[in-house]
């Protein structure tokens, strides 16, 4: 897929990791994963190195405006949340399924996934309550 980054116009270069293709941007670093790609990556040692960009940039590009069009089959892409962790915003294709991630947003989208401590579990969840609480 040689093709313009829809959020800065950059190329998406192609990458494998653990056999599996991503496309990212050589500009802004953001990561285009086909169906399912993702979820594969996440399970995989090691694979949070393909998200090589500025988590900042991320945040910057993730406020990207406007109708944006899917890198694989031009559909247009919907703007959604991470259920489980709230500050991923994501765009995904309902056509093919593709996933767009913000620069650092893989990392966390994966880390969302690493077995967690009862400590890390109770702070979570007492920190949700609290926010939904105040």
């Amino acid at each position: 897929m040689k093709r313009a980054c829809f959020k800065c116009r950059g190329r998406l270069e192609p990458i494998t990791y653990g056999g599996v293709e991503v496309n990212r941007c050589d500009h802004c670093a953001g990561i285009w994963f086909d169906s399912l790609e993702a979820d594969l990556l996440k399970n995989i040692q090691g694979s949070e190195s393909l998200d090589i960009g500025d988590p900042e940039t991320g945040q910057q590009y993730d406020q990207t405006p406007g109708n944006l069009s899917c890198p694989r089959c031009n559909h247009r892409l919907i703007r959604m949340v991470d259920i489980d962790e709230h500050s991923i915003w994501y765009e995904k294709c309902p056509r093919c399924q593709g996933v767009w991630l913000d620069a650092g947003e893989f990392k966390k989208f994966k880390a969302n996934f690493q077995p967690k401590s009862l400590g890390q579990f109770a702070r979570k969840i007492l920190g949700h309550k609290a926010r939904d609480s105040g």
